[in-house]
């Protein structure tokens, strides 16, 4: 191989050497620090060039049977290296080379961020990596939050801390995660979306302290698991061969919140040693996290059209009737009633001033036990458990009339006396009569259990074929049995108004009518009909246990032949069985119609008092009479499954949740690695297919006349066999030992989400939302080609910049299609209906799955990161890594099943601009960090609800900081602090007026702590 570096520092020179040989060459960086190198010019095999540049630097090295070159000090004895050869062997990707001796031992975020550079530089494809303590000593609640500062990914948050993540705009659903090389999912459940019920994972259930590196992996490559159009996510585990010898490293950390003005706490270790002559490891880590939490907020409930529901009640004047209005205010209400009741016109379905209180609990551990008995034969044994627990308290008050029609005594009732719109025609103040008003308590107890094991064996039959054996085994576990609501009502309240005139819609000014703080103006009882009024209404009581459950089975084996020249030829099959499987249960005798208590309400409601921090404005009650929750549960006994609190998976309101996936995959596939020269530039790459075969079984209930089944449905199993070919390429020209060029092509294939293929049809009333759900078993994957172009540099190893051009054609896209109408067009039986209080001529949202032409998505990533060497003294220490990315995509929506309407706009969770950037100082004892993260607005529905063309979320930026004294070698104090600057997470509906659907704030949040580490 032919080189051509300059006299510089020897890591970099030995940086060069790898990346221009393509091998793996490993140090510590205290060993080489303030050491330079000799310039190397000519033609020399990796041995040759190590010879050179190491003479009389008191350093030799060996070389690993994987092919990869340790660079130690001269005093260990020296192995004997492999015969040269006029080139150098092609070594086995990092993730699978055979490991004899430690790797680079990371120390500081400055180490941390030239590693993620090591591993980024040598990759075939385009990648990016957190390496060691870049993970561990970010200031982040969970696994999401710790990848929000990579370029290209984007967070999505829920219960105030990131849930999800999007990479180049895609969501979750289009990206894998795999844990140590095995393809894993881990869902929970939140307070925006819910429990998770798709293929995306949620991250917020791992601590991210769990992990010693992860790869985020944007093209594709034939030994990766299919589905990946956005990137695969790998998580890796620390192992005992990491560092060699014996290891100790624990951290405390006390925090507090400055919402909630309470504190938690998290701890983690580790502990790792190597026996029998370092041919014997094990490791075990263990962390734990308790964090307060509470989100202040308002929302809308949606905003819906004055005609919607049946319309308002028109004024009326000496009739006697339920709409009368005094003669004198006749003609000002009738006015108000015209401005209103048009379709034109959106109105908030119920505004409501929202409190959650709770905490959430993460614990981790991991395992792995590592044996090398031979240096041809590596075993690893891996384990990892994770458990997140959230307890929720949720407190609401709210004019629910406005969300009900005549079936339940709602809108259809309310007289508008006062009414103000905007120049969007949307509603910012009215006065109303006959409003039914609500308050509710809702205590949410979910956890997710999630494990994986697996075990690998690595072995070198020959010096030319190696063979490398995997089987694992994944479960995560989701469990809400105690999802617990309990409602009292104030029916028909005259003069309830709401005002965002001058505070805007994020403080609206709410007047309820009524003391909501006297429990004698409170109901609890049966379906009520008002006098004169148009249908039944009351509060209710819902017990929703639910639980989801998704597992991965997997083995596989590659047979790698490498002949120790231009090429290695690598061989793979992988089986897989994935298994979802969703689980609910409703009340078997309805929500409603619970028995009015002997003593009223005494002793049943409890005063709250809160939204302390978001301040309502004057007039707007922050106190109200609540459901106590401990009473109502002994006084009805709603948890003990018998009676009238008997408890199904069959009821109507139920049997669309119970449902099931299972899909057995078999992949073959073949990639060849190559290594040549063009007019005299070095290439390297691979080139692959994969091949798949999918069986899918979905079963679910089914809906059926009652001379099929008396009970008017059936459990229905519905299977496929889908096949797909998967070719990819990746090349990487090296322009210059300090610049890189890649390219990159694949077809991708993402398999439906899995509610989507489930198929079941599911009647959901909840309080105003009412909605049809209706799956497709046969609904077509979502296919794609996508081609990758980047630029990269990097000048030494603190420094590398890098352009990325991205273009992914969407051939077959999956769109949610939903429109309001009646129950009653659905043609289901109005059977499904049953103890909801609603009827068929109720608006429904109608929602169902379609497979659209998808379309491009295209966009560019720049980075660049640097350290300021230059500068004088102690500002030598400052450093910065800084990212943007743009991202646009647009297809055409269907916005009714009955139209040739469509909508133009772009792929829903797409931000079209994000950045982040982190400023650090790292010298000597002391290190400082602050960093920022923005997502531009994204769509999240289209279309949006009640008739609106679409939903999304507002742009935020988030700022965290972190300061660090190492007090002596090994302990370190910190501070840390995450939303600096108190941002929420706000939601909108309808693209020409961002009529605010919600918002939440969640606080500051401050931790002090130490870490040791020997």
């Amino acid at each position: 191989m032919d080189y051509n570096l300059p006299a510089q520092p020897l890591a970099d020179a030995l940086t060069g050497v790898g990346s221009r040989a393509g091998v793996n060459i490993v140090f510590a960086p205290e060993s080489v620090a303030n050491r330079k190198s000799a310039v190397l010019r000519g033609r020399f095999t990796v041995a040759e060039a190590l010879d050179r540049l190491l003479g009389g630097t008191g350093l030799t090295y060996s070389r690993t049977p994987g092919g990869s070159y340790i660079v130690r000090a001269a005093a260990e004895p020296r192995a004997k290296p492999a015969p040269p050869s006029a080139l150098p062997r092609l070594p086995l990707d990092p993730p699978r080379r055979l490991q004899d001796v430690p790797v680079v031992v990371v120390r500081g975020y400055r180490q941390g961020l030239i590693e993620a550079l090591k591993q980024k530089r040598q990759f075939n494809g385009l990648m990016d990596s957190i390496v060691a303590k870049d993970v561990s000593k970010l200031p982040d609640n969970n696994l999401a939050e710790a990848l929000q500062r990579v370029a290209g990914v984007a967070v999505a948050r829920d219960q105030g801390e990131g849930r999800s993540i999007t990479v180049r705009g895609l969501g979750p659903d289009f990206t894998r995660v795999t844990i140590n090389g095995m393809e894993a999912q881990a869902v929970t459940e939140g307070i925006g979306t819910g429990a998770n019920k798709s293929r995306g994972s949620d991250l917020n259930v791992f601590p991210s302290e769990l992990f010693s590196r992860i790869d985020i992996r944007k093209t594709s490559s034939a030994d990766q698991p299919e589905g990946s159009l956005g990137a695969t996510v790998d998580l890796v585990t620390p192992r005992p061969f990491d560092r060699k010898g014996p290891v100790h490293a624990f951290a405390v950390q006390g925090s507090y919140n400055d919402l909630s003005h309470r504190s938690g706490q998290r701890a983690t270790g580790l502990i790792s040693n190597t026996f029998d002559g370092d041919r014997l490891g094990l490791l075990v880590s263990v962390t734990y996290a308790e964090t307060p939490l509470e989100l202040q907020g308002v929302h809308s409930g949606g905003w819906n059209q004055g005609t919607a529901n049946g319309g308002f009640c028109k004024p009326t004047a000496g009739t006697g009737g339920l709409c009368d209005v005094p003669a004198a205010d006749l003609a000002s209400s009738v006015a108000a009633y015209d401005r209103l009741n048009r379709a034109a016109t959106y109105h908030p379905q119920f505004y409501r001033y929202t409190n959650s209180i709770g905490t959430v609990e993460r614990i981790g551990l991991t395992g792995s036990l590592q044996w090398q008995p031979s240096p041809r034969t590596l075993l690893t044994a891996d384990l990892l458990l994770a458990r997140h627990k959230t307890q929720r308290t949720d407190y609401y008050l709210e004019a629910i009339g406005f969300s009900r029609g005549a079936a339940q005594g709602g809108k259809p009732e309310i007289v508008p006396r006062r009414i103000e719109l905007d120049a969007d025609q949307a509603v910012i103040y009215g006065v109303f009569d006959n409003v039914d008003v609500r308050s509710e308590v809702t205590i949410d107890d979910f956890q997710t259990d999630f494990s994986q094991t697996s075990l690998r064996l690595r072995h070198q039959l020959s010096s030319r074929l190696g063979l490398d054996i995997a089987v694992g085994a994944s479960r995560s576990k989701l469990d809400n049995f105690k999802e617990l609501t309990v409602q009292i009502d104030r029916f028909n309240v005259d003069g309830y108004s709401f005002d965002i005139r001058d505070s805007g819609q994020t403080r609206p000014v709410i007047d309820y009518g009524f003391d909501v703080t006297d429990p004698s103006n409170w109901y609890f009882g049966p379906l009520v009909t008002q006098a004169g009024g148009t249908g039944a209404a009351g509060p209710e009581i819902r017990l929703r246990p639910n639980y989801v459950r998704n597992d991965h089975d997997i083995a596989k084996i590659i047979a790698t032949y490498d002949p120790g020249g231009l090429w290695r030829l690598e061989t793979g099959l992988e089986l897989k069985r994935y298994a979802y499987r969703s689980m609910g249960s409703r009340y078997v005798a309805g929500e409603a119609n619970f028995p009015a208590p002997a003593n009223g309400l005494t002793g049943l409601t409890t005063l709250f008092c809160g939204m302390g921090t978001i301040d309502p404005p004057g007039g707007t009650p922050r106190c109200w009479q609540v459901p106590d929750i401990d009473a109502f549960v002994k006084a009805y006994d709603l948890l003990s499954n018998s009676g009238r609190t008997a408890l199904s998976t069959t009821p109507p309101s139920a049997r669309g949740l119970n449902q099931s996936v299972i899909e057995n995959d078999a992949a073959l596939y073949a990639r060849l690695h190559f290594r040549t020269a063009w007019h005299g530039v070095p290439l390297r790459g691979d080139l692959g297919v994969r091949q798949i075969r999918t069986h899918q079984a979905s079963r679910f209930y089914s809906n059926v006349p009652a001379e099929t089944d008396p009970s008017r449905f059936v459990l229905t199993r519905v299977e496929r066999v889908y096949n797909d070919f998967l070719p990819s390429f990746n090349l990487t020209a090296e322009l210059r030992p300090d610049t890189l060029l890649r390219f990159s092509a694949a077809k991708i294939m993402t398999r439906p989400p899995l509610s989507t293929i489930a198929a079941a049809t599911t009647v959901s009333v909840n309080g105003g939302r009412r909605q049809v759900t209706t799956g497709n078993p046969l609904i077509e994957p979502i296919r794609a080609t996508s081609l990758d172009l980047a630029w990269e540099w990097y000048p030494s190893r603190d420094t590398a910049a890098s352009v990325s051009l991205f273009y992914k054609d969407i051939s077959t896209y999956i769109q949610t299609l939903t429109y309001v109408a009646p129950y009653r067009v659905t043609g289901l039986p109005e059977e499904l209906l049953q103890y909801s209080g609603v009827s068929p001529d109720d608006d429904f949202h109608i929602i169902s799955v379609v497979n659209t032409p998808g379309g491009p998505l295209q966009g560019a990533e720049i980075n660049y990161q640097t350290r300021f060497t230059a500068l004088p003294g102690l500002l030598s220490g400052l450093g910065m890594k800084l990212s943007y990315t743009y991202v646009i995509s647009r297809i055409n929506y269907d916005l009714s099943p009955v139209s040739d309407v469509r909508l133009r706009t772009d792929l829903i969770n797409i931000s079209r601009n994000a950045y982040n950037g982190t400023v650090y100082y790292a010298k000597g004892p002391v290190q400082l960090r602050l960093s920022a993260s923005y997502r531009d607005r994204f769509l999240i529905n289209v279309p949006g609800s009640w008739n609106t063309d679409a939903s999304g979320t507002e742009p935020a930026t988030y700022w965290d900081a972190s300061a660090s004294y190492r007090l002596r070698p090994g302990l370190t104090l910190s501070v840390e602090g995450l939303n600096l600057t108190h941002e929420g997470v706000e939601t909108w509906d309808r693209t020409s007026a961002h009529l605010l659907s919600g918002t939440n704030f969640s606080g500051r949040q401050f931790f002090i702590g130490l870490r040791y580490r020997n």
